[in-house]
């Protein structure tokens, strides 16, 4: 079949992996600009498309046919071209849907605050309808009825238990800012991004360290992308295929993030990481020296930790925008939650768990050179481990089982 992507720009795209993965079809990336669009589809010269911004409008004049799902949201991400006759769908809500679904998020017990008034906002709205729970679009100016403002949200925060973004704040060059202040909405159960890169937005982390159930926009780019090739292909396909393409993504593309306390076996751990995934290693406190010039301890005895840790945050903020990764941390990572953030943009926080009488003091490690120290250093960050950690691996016995146990989560 002759499939692909329209857009402009698209930069890097996950949909040819995607697509791949899910019909083993090739799938090509299309970059058109407005003035090119007039003559791309009077050709008609492919099987089905996908639309990405800023055409999921414009494209809709071409079309000899509008699903009625489309046609109420307003927006088309998906065409199909039926004997030379086009038919759009949206396949946007259908994945946000389906993932809000799969994740047992019951929308019916509140309302849904739904941030932004654009084409990702009507889609949501369509999603939160088919499942029976009713939803109020928040945007900045709340020029349009029917839509609320962020003071309005702030305001009626009590009647909302769940947020859905569709706002680009989150994306690059915005990657540090939220659009809604999570800590302000008290009775929130659910917090989703339809952001997809990074895996993780400064909301998600934000809300997930309330511990708020949360879902980001990669998923619904792997549903709705399931949803677009049943349009192509003309059949239903096996829901599974969405949960082995987004393992299977997972495994090449997200960083492995190794934290635990020192000696407990992160850098002995990651190097066989490396060797068994074919992951390239990145050992922080090595980068970390290289951009300081000198050793942490020399640095610590110079400079104090305040400046290392500084330094700290500025090497994770380099490193997280690399994907397929074995980041090693130093046992302090987890003291400062900029860090930590970074780090889980696009990462899988692994706590190297290993009990403290097997933990042991080390002249190399300024915090940690006598048990005494070590003993403070462990009871001052396991809430902290604890926190950050998106799953646990105990380390306390054979380092081959450790391993295996890492592999199966990853």
């Amino acid at each position: 079949m002759k499939l692909g992507l329209i857009g402009w720009p698209l930069g890097h795209s996950w949909s040819p992996e995607i697509h791949n993965l899910l019909i083993h079809e090739p799938y090509e990336l299309i970059p058109l600009q407005e003035d090119q669009l007039d003559e791309f589809f009077e050709k008609r010269d492919f099987d089905g498309l996908n639309v990405t911004i800023p055409y999921k409008q414009t494209v809709m004049k071409y079309l000899d046919e509008i699903d009625p799902a489309a046609e109420a949201i307003g927006a088309v991400n998906t065409i199909v071209n039926q004997d030379g006759r086009l038919k759009g769908y949206n396949t946007d809500y259908i994945g946000l849907r389906d993932m809000i679904l799969h994740a047992g998020i019951d929308l019916k017990e509140g309302r849904t605050a739904i941030l932004g008034s654009g084409g990702g906002s009507k889609a949501a709205v369509q999603a939160v309808k088919e499942l029976g729970g009713t939803a109020d679009i928040i945007s900045r100016s709340a020029e349009k009825p029917g839509t609320l403002t962020y003071g309005e949200l702030y305001e009626k925060q009590a009647e909302y238990t769940c947020l859905i973004n569709t706002t680009p704040v989150g994306l690059s060059p915005r990657m540090n800012d939220v659009p809604v202040r999570t800590d302000r909405c008290e009775n929130l159960k659910a917090v989703i991004d339809i952001i997809a890169n990074p895996l993780c937005t400064k909301l998600l982390f934000e809300a997930k360290q309330r511990e708020i159930r949360i879902l980001g926009g990669f998923e619904m780019l792997v549903r709705q992308a399931l949803a677009a090739d049943e349009y192509f292909l003309g059949r239903k396909l096996d829901p599974s295929l969405a949960e082995t393409c987004m393992k299977e993504l997972y495994r090449q593309r997200r960083n492995i993030v190794i934290i635990g306390m020192p000696t407990s076996g992160k850098t002995t751990i990651s190097v066989m990481l490396a060797q068994k995934t074919g992951k390239k290693l990145v050992e922080m406190d090595r980068e970390i020296e290289k951009m300081m010039g000198t050793t942490i301890a020399e640095c610590f005895a110079e400079k104090g930790e305040d400046y290392f840790r500084a330094v700290e945050t500025r090497v994770a903020a380099a490193v997280c925008e690399g994907s397929g990764q074995i980041i090693s941390c130093g046992g302090g990572v987890v003291t400062v939650p900029e860090t930590m953030r970074l780090l889980s943009h696009n990462g899988l926080v692994i706590w190297l768990q290993r009990d403290i009488s097997q933990l042991f003091p080390t002249d190399s490690r300024p915090l940690s050179r006598d048990e005494a120290a070590v003993r403070r250093l462990y009871e001052q960050r396991l809430p902290l481990y604890t926190k950050y950690a998106d799953c646990i691996i105990d380390n306390t016995g054979d380092i081959e089982e450790t391993i295996r146990d890492i592999l199966a989560v990853i």
